[in-house]
């Protein structure tokens, strides 16, 4: 229902529509629909769910890299100001 609030979810769905499509009209041409509809399933299913992956291993990337780069700065503290009595 709410598909665009999974992270990577249009981008995924739209690219294996996309090659799912192009691979779909490149073999209507030369086979009868019904086979080009299996192939866009096909073609559309494994491309999104590659895509999906992709992104999802790009976005635990970037984690971890932030997660690095947090561990790795200095400490900040406050000091005390023993003047302001």
């Amino acid at each position: 229902k709410n598909v665009e609030k999974l992270p990577c979810a249009r981008n995924s769905l739209l690219t294996g529509l996309a090659a799912g499509t192009g691979v779909a009209f490149i073999r209507g041409v030369s086979t009868a629909p019904i086979v080009a509809g299996h192939w866009f399933t096909f073609t559309f299913v494994a491309v999104s769910a590659i895509a999906q992956y992709v992104c999802m291993r790009q976005m635990e990337a970037e984690r971890k890299q932030v997660m690095q780069i947090i561990e790795s700065a200095p400490k900040r503290t406050l000091k005390k100001d023993s003047d302001s009595n």
